[in-house]
């Protein structure tokens, strides 16, 4: 971490600190829920920390910005919603069951569960008037009558193979010690009793595809402590990864039964008719409203949309980030929309290693060739008579006598 960094770090944890000294809920959610470093960010922002450079109404504008990349997505909505039905099937005493969440990386899965986990956390200090606690691997309850409680526990899966290694993650995530002379059906057994006893309703397991081997007995190891979980605590299980994830549970039919909903995230379509691009238009649109930006951005123009789901091949991470970046450095300009220059930077951050074209900037003429650069963040030219920032440009103006 950057020196930087590391000094933002410390200062949320000195608010939080302050926060739960004076008991006030709303700012404990503010300044720790950022803090979970187990949950990935499939929703992103620009690594670069300019929030010195924005005036309060922008920096407003990008806070709702954020909030609403997630409000106007239906499978992030939905997802969410799945995820809260496992946590009542839990509260009313059923079975345990499994939500299986599949997608590929950038969809959104990560995403789901951290929103989750967020409004989780405020339904937690709204019906109870317990504050929890937000580590890396989920909410911790303090002031438990039998000592800590753990409703929510996250773990992201290791590349181990092995169903030993995974239930060891799990009982370290609930901060429990496991001896290295512990046998596999000691450490089972161990993690049975602490799910149990520190009243744990939803355990997560994200990356769940790492734990899947290509050997049938493994995957079948796997999908039998899955469903030994699920049996003996009654636990509501999450588990989240690409497609491979879905393995174990094709694997087994008790555990297939289980299986309360597969949730597959996709990215959004851009066919050739419009009916195949629709829900992509809509997002953009619904998403600019949300926004409520001040100029207008035209997000859901055809071909607007078109470069952004060129630039992002639809997957819903990449979407954000673009949007989300273009937005911050044009607010630092005094750009009150997201503006197509600011798209064509964001692209030039975002883009794979020997990718060269940028659907944001014009291309060359046949005749012409390309000039094979990095697009240099847009800036401001000075001396404008109005006083005000002038429109960003890449090129300088050549002066005129």
């Amino acid at each position: 971490m950057s020196r930087p960094a590391a000094e933002g770090t410390s200062a949320l944890h000195r608010s939080a600190d302050a926060a739960f000294r004076t008991s006030d809920a709303d700012e404990v959610l503010e300044c720790e829920i950022d803090l979970i470093s187990g949950l990935d960010d499939d929703v992103g922002q620009d690594a670069d920390d300019a929030t010195d450079l924005l005036t309060a109404e922008a920096e407003a504008i990008l806070t709702r910005a954020r909030h609403v990349l997630i409000d106007n997505h239906v499978d992030l909505i939905e997802g969410i919603k799945a995820i809260e039905r496992s946590r009542r099937a839990y509260d009313r005493g059923e079975p345990g069951q499994l939500l299986l969440i599949t997608g590929a990386s950038g969809t959104g899965k990560s995403t789901i569960q951290r929103e989750w986990i967020r409004r989780e956390y405020q339904r937690i200090v709204r019906t109870t008037g317990r504050i929890p606690q937000i580590c890396n691997y989920g909410l911790v309850l303090t002031d438990g009558i039998d000592g800590d409680e753990r409703p929510i526990v996250f773990v992201n899966a290791s590349s181990s193979r092995s169903t030993n290694a995974l239930a060891t993650q799990i009982l370290r995530a609930l901060g429990a010690e496991v001896p290295r002379a512990l046998h596999g059906h000691q450490i089972l057994d161990r993690l049975r009793m602490q799910l149990v006893g520190q009243k744990t309703r939803l355990l997560f397991i994200d990356e769940f595809h790492h734990t899947v081997s290509s050997r049938d007995e493994l995957v079948e190891e796997l999908s039998e402590l899955v469903k030994d979980l699920l049996v003996e605590t009654r636990v509501q299980l999450v588990l989240s990864g690409m497609q491979k994830a879905a393995r174990p549970v094709d694997a087994n039919p008790q555990l297939d039964r289980r299986c309360r909903m597969r949730f597959p995230v996709e990215p959004f379509s851009w066919g050739s008719e419009i009916e195949h691009r629709q829900e992509f238009l809509d997002f953009l649109a619904d998403l600019e409203e949300g926004m409520d930006l001040p100029e207008a951005s035209n997000l859901s123009d055809p071909k607007r949309a078109g470069r952004i789901h060129a630039s992002t091949g639809g997957i819903l991470g990449r979407v954000t980030r673009l949007i989300l970046i273009a937005l911050e450095h044009g607010l630092e300009d005094g750009v009150m929309h997201v503006a197509d220059n600011y798209l064509a930077y964001a692209h030039e951050t975002l883009k794979r290693s020997g990718e060269r074209s940028n659907p944001f900037q014009p291309q060359a003429s046949r005749n012409e060739q390309a000039p094979r650069r990095r697009v240099p963040r847009p800036s401001r030219t000075r001396g404008s008579l109005s006083g005000k920032p002038s429109a960003p440009t890449y090129e300088k103006t050549a002066r005129t006598v």
